[in-house]
């Protein structure tokens, strides 16, 4: 009777390790999977959810996200069918993100680069305005190139070319969103 005891004691100890250990190996695993995702593949994830993106120091765009592309998002504001295109590298804080996530290879991603985004935007010929590092343009994309974007800039918000508008080369780098105007 007292080695059943032992035996059982012994049996209950090995099943709680192998348990535990079991444990260990899932949450190692999920952290490991976790590691893995990009900020685009957890945007892609956001669904319908309303969420605040911080854009440098003092710009802030609410809405919900319509498109995801490599370096870009589209954030759609709500109640609206305007859209922000932002690029991920003027993205600081992200408020209301879901944890879930979607990789590229399980969604529509889109195949353009923000260079295709912003020759649309110009196609169109649609005022926009342009938030950068160095403050807010508002005009027409006049031509975009691999690392600059060309701005006829409406000084006065106009939605023509007006006399005084001038011709503003923004570098790529700067770029914090086009807004729609």
């Amino acid at each position: 009777m007292r080695f059943e005891r032992i035996f059982d004691d012994l049996e209950g100890r090995f099943e709680h390790h192998e348990r535990e250990e079991m444990r260990a190996v899932s949450e190692d695993l999920a952290r490991a999977e976790r590691a893995q995702l990009s900020l685009a593949d957890r945007l892609r994830g956001a669904g319908d959810h309303p969420l605040t993106l911080h854009l440098g120091a003092s710009l802030c765009l609410g809405g919900i996200v319509e498109e995801v592309g490599e370096e870009w998002l589209a954030l759609r504001e709500e109640g609206s069918a305007q859209r922000a295109i932002v690029p991920f590298v003027a993205i600081a804080l992200v408020q209301g993100l879901p944890t879930r996530a979607r990789p590229a290879e399980e969604s529509l991603r889109s195949p353009l680069g923000l260079g295709s985004v912003l020759r649309a935007i110009a196609r169109d010929r649609a005022v926009v305005r342009l938030e950068t590092t160095a403050g807010g343009i508002t005009g027409r994309i006049a031509a975009v190139g691999a690392d600059a974007v060309d701005v006829n800039s409406l000084p006065t918000g106009e939605h023509a070319t007006v006399p005084g508008s001038t011709r503003i080369t923004v570098a790529t780098a700067s770029l914090l969103a086009v807004l729609p105007r």
